[in-house]
């Protein structure tokens, strides 16, 4: 089964490159690193290549309004050509909530992200672009030596950003989203949107935040420190909503545990993860999480019964 591990750390360049080698050595097929309000995600990935020199590693996701799609590009290809061609480049619109703080108009992301994909995808694949839209007007090329396309997936989290992605995008990112939400809304308009576009339906990669346990009270304490910001966010109060998950407060419920948070004994996890692929995922992505006296440790002990997952 192809498992991925996908790491928060935006504050420590060298805890990103111990990551990195921990998750190579382990024979993950790759490492994911978030984008937020430290490092540039770019940076460090290109500081922790060398440490990780089998498996592939991406961006899950960087933000698309505050950088220009051609600084994106070539940011990106400048990162492939660092791993020589193992790198994927995950974009997304964000959130509303999140924009503001930079003072950018959220307006109508998925004519937003339709441009940049398109901008992107035409720069990283062909190395050149004549593009003319309502958003952006643009004429540029990428010179940049033994250059490989850099696949370009974005995330995906309501039904029109997966037809979107179906049809521009080389993957979708679903962070968070319930097994029978993948399976009933996400992966079917995947499909729609690629078979409108003539294309193979691209993979869908499903994400989620794992934790080696079965004690429910760490998992909720987990949820309410490390992953509080989701649950205030529209989108996936949405997608929850959609799922049937009522949502009395901003705050994590049982429920929404039980749905968008993978935790068990490896047995269980084994299971949710399988059920993940039957639901359609190509690649599970997963997020360890540690607890307790030693979290690091808790976190390694996550992770190693993950790759014996993986091996399996």
């Amino acid at each position: 089964m192809k498992l991925s591990l996908l790491f928060p750390e935006t504050r420590d360049l060298g805890a990103v490159r111990e990551l990195a080698a921990m998750t190579d050595e382990a024979g993950f097929a790759g490492m994911w690193l978030g984008a937020a309000f430290g490092f540039d995600p770019f940076v460090a990935l290109a500081l922790a290549a060398a440490s990780a020199p089998r498996m592939q590693l991406g961006t899950a996701v960087v933000p698309t309004w505050p950088r220009h799609p051609v600084v994106m590009a070539q940011q990106a290809a400048s990162l492939s050509a660092v791993c020589e061609g193992r790198f994927r480049l995950g974009i997304g619109t964000s959130h509303a909530p999140v924009m503001n703080m930079y003072g950018i108009e959220f307006d109508r992301p998925i004519s937003h992200l339709r441009e940049y994909l398109t901008i992107v995808r035409a720069l990283l694949h062909d190395g050149k672009v004549k593009h003319r839209g309502e958003r952006y007007s643009v004429t540029g090329f990428l010179d940049v030596a033994d250059a490989v396309p850099v696949p370009v997936l974005t995330g995906v989290l309501r039904e029109q950003s997966a037809r979107l992605a179906g049809g521009y995008a080389d993957g979708a990112l679903s962070w968070l989203c319930p097994v029978p939400y993948l399976a009933e809304v996400i992966a079917p308009n995947l499909a729609v949107g690629a078979e409108r576009a003539a294309r193979a339906t691209p993979p869908l990669l499903a994400e989620f935040p794992c934790v080696l346990t079965t004690d429910r009270d760490v998992v909720r304490a987990i949820a309410a420190s490390e992953l509080a910001v989701y649950p205030m966010m529209p989108f996936y109060r949405a997608v929850f909503e959609a799922s049937g998950i009522e949502m009395a407060d901003a705050g994590w419920n049982d429920a929404m545990i039980d749905a968008a948070i993978l935790w068990g004994d490896e047995d269980v996890l084994a299971a949710k993860i399988a059920a993940c692929f039957d639901a359609g995922a190509d690649e599970v992505v997963l997020s360890p999480f540690g607890f307790g006296e030693d979290p690091l440790q808790a976190r390694d002990d996550c992770v190693g019964v993950l790759a014996d997952l993986a091996a399996s």
